[in-house]
């Protein structure tokens, strides 16, 4: 890895380049990298998270997520995301909970996805998912 990098937005931009290239490991180091240089990079808390949720490893990722919506509440995106892993790992109910505050940020977007989305196969019986859907 290039150590010359210097800014967190460098680093941001060679986690994104590693991502590209299948280097995940190398992608979370430079996302690290970004957040250590700049603790409130929503954007590369978003992206280490969903490098770690590709590698399958949830709960860190759902770690990443929080930290992502606890400095910008408005990041659909992660809090799709945070629904996806919380449902791989089988935790419905807070993956309704996430699921619920995405669709409301951003619900074309989102419930439309959601509806096909294997990962959440198991939730579409659920009285709950189905409310969410329609309203």
């Amino acid at each position: 890895m290039d150590q010359q990098l210097q800014t967190s937005d460098q680093w941001y931009e060679q986690g994104v380049t590693f991502d590209r290239q299948g280097q995940l490991q190398n992608a979370i180091a430079c996302y690290t990298q970004a957040i250590d240089l700049q603790a409130d990079y929503y954007e590369a808390w978003v992206r280490r998270g969903l490098t770690l949720m590709l590698l399958e490893d949830f709960r860190p990722a759902i770690g990443n997520f929080n930290q992502a919506v606890a400095l910008k509440m408005d990041l659909d995106l992660a809090w799709y995301l945070k629904a996806y892993c919380h449902a791989k790992m089988q935790a419905d109910d807070f993956a309704l909970l996430a699921l619920q505050k995405a669709f409301a940020l951003n619900p074309q977007q989102w419930i439309e996805m959601a509806g096909k989305e294997p990962a959440f196969d198991h939730l579409r019986q659920d009285p709950r998912f189905q409310e969410l859907v329609v309203s």
